[in-house]
């Protein structure tokens, strides 16, 4: 049995999808095997150019075997040249193998798709054909977003047709879950679109680590690496008097503050408050007296070069994409998922052959 996790755009929760399906089924029994076709995201691993999210999915599940054979297909630089040179790449024929590679010791093989259902197309790898060759259903994961969801999810059904076994949805925000369920889920039964699922927005999996923020900023750690661990669910920017950055301070927990380096008042004003994190701009190392009250507390401090609107975009995109790395992560979403999906009737379906369409 083979499940194609899907997904409407970029960073809509397939991989938390299938991290969760997986161990929830191998709690059951059954042996989930993992292929993600096209991975977008490479990194060097033992001197071969990997997936850096089907090695964390395949280190996770401890599945067997070489990388290449979790992610078939890397895209690079090199790769997409060649494929615009008209070059025969015979990826398909990659991708074919792992697959029935994994079948042959898995009970149900989870496939990872790309951001949607045109990615690869270029490469030859379009998921609609892939999905139609390797005998697959499709799970679509939807970060819910209105109208914009509908759209997709209606397209995809329509392409789809009878592979598609149904939707979950994810990032249901708590002022949109009344109507989400209200009218959103009777609108698609109407339309015999099965929703297994839909998991809500959780403060814990919208968070990041601050090791990630340093690398995302390619900081300098001026103190704090046995925090680097600790994870921020959100940031301010301290740009106010010491008044007024006191009371902002004191109503956000759990947070990173972003200010200059030279303003001392403000990170001490931040340290006495819930402060994960100080991310200092323009270079300005911390003072003696900052840095003894930050090591006092265990907040680790951040160093930039650049200006603090570079540190905010740099945070809003980190918070824009759900990556699930750490173990706290990792937990939470499967707990998460085992208590908003039907993950058995997904796996009831898929074994009977069943669809979304009734």
């Amino acid at each position: 049995m083979r499940l194609y996790v899907a997904s409407t755009f970029e960073y809509a929760g397939k991989t938390l999808v299938a991290l969760a399906l997986a161990k929830l089924w191998g709690r059951d029994g059954v042996s989930v095997g993992y292929v993600k076709p096209l991975g977008k995201i490479p990194m060097v691993v033992d001197g071969g150019v990997v997936d850096e999210d089907a090695c964390f999915l395949a280190d996770e599940l401890g599945l067997p075997g070489p990388p290449e054979a979790v992610c078939p297909v890397v895209i690079t630089q090199d790769l997409v040249m060649a494929a615009y040179r008209g070059e025969s790449l015979r990826l398909r024929e990659r991708v074919l193998r792992a697959v029935e590679e994994c079948s042959a010791r898995s009970d149900v093989v989870l496939l990872g798709g790309a951001a949607n259902l045109r990615d690869g197309v270029f490469l030859g790898l379009a998921p609609l054909a892939l999905v139609s060759d390797l005998d697959c259903r499709v799970l679509l994961v939807d970060r819910f977003s209105g109208e914009k969801s509908m759209d997709q999810v209606l397209w995809a059904a329509g392409a789809l047709k009878e592979r598609l076994l149904g939707v979950v949805f994810n990032r249901i925000a708590t002022g949109q879950e009344p109507f989400f369920r209200q009218t959103v889920l009777p609108y698609f039964a109407a339309r015999s679109i099965r929703v297994f699922g839909a998991v809500p927005t959780d403060p814990v999996l919208e968070s990041v680590s601050v090791k990630a923020l340093s690398d995302s900023l390619s900081a300098e750690t001026a103190c704090g690496e046995e925090s680097l661990g600790t994870m921020i669910e959100r940031f301010c920017v301290g740009a106010m008097d010491m008044d007024n950055a006191l009371r902002v301070f004191r109503r956000i927990p759990r947070k990173a503050v972003i200010t200059g380096g030279h303003r001392a008042d403000i990170q001490l004003a931040a340290l006495e408050t819930d402060t994960r994190c100080l991310v200092l701009t323009g270079g300005v190392r911390p003072n003696e007296l900052i840095l003894a009250r930050a090591r006092e507390k265990a907040v680790p401090i951040l160093v930039v070069q650049e200006d603090t609107l570079f540190a905010v975009e740099k945070f809003e995109n980190l918070l824009g994409r759900l990556r699930i790395r750490e173990k706290e992560k990792i937990e939470r979403g499967v707990n998460l998922v085992r208590e908003n999906v039907d993950a058995r009737g997904i796996l009831s379906a898929l074994r009977g052959g069943g669809t979304g369409r009734k």
